[in-house]
């Protein structure tokens, strides 16, 4: 009996290590920030935009959120990634101002 178990208990160790490995390599699809990063402060503007300030958005850093693939999430912060329909949605709700409106300077 308790050969029984501890083959059952071993098993379930390797599927348990299997499913995290997969949860691990599933969240490294990280978007590139290449057309962010094109946008003078579009990335710090994202990063006001997650926690709710919308002042530094542009239609210019929007449009760069919409370039990106749908399937893919933004390292914001070191740990801390967020999938990018999330700033979609973001750029959607909050209107931004054109890039070159004098508000936005």
């Amino acid at each position: 009996m308790k050969l029984k178990q501890t083959k059952v208990m071993f098993f379930l160790l390797v599927l348990i290590s299997a499913l995290i490995l997969q949860q691990s390599k599933a969240q490294k699809n990280y978007c590139s920030r290449t057309n962010i990063d094109y946008i003078p402060g579009c990335f710090h503007a994202l990063q006001l935009a997650y926690n709710k300030d919308y002042s530094l958005l542009t239609r210019n850093c929007c449009r760069a959120v919409f370039s990106l693939p749908t399937t893919c999430a933004l390292l914001v912060y070191p740990g801390k990634t967020y999938p990018i329909t999330t700033f979609r949605l973001i750029c959607i709700y909050s209107d931004p101002l054109p890039a070159m409106s004098p508000l936005s300077l």
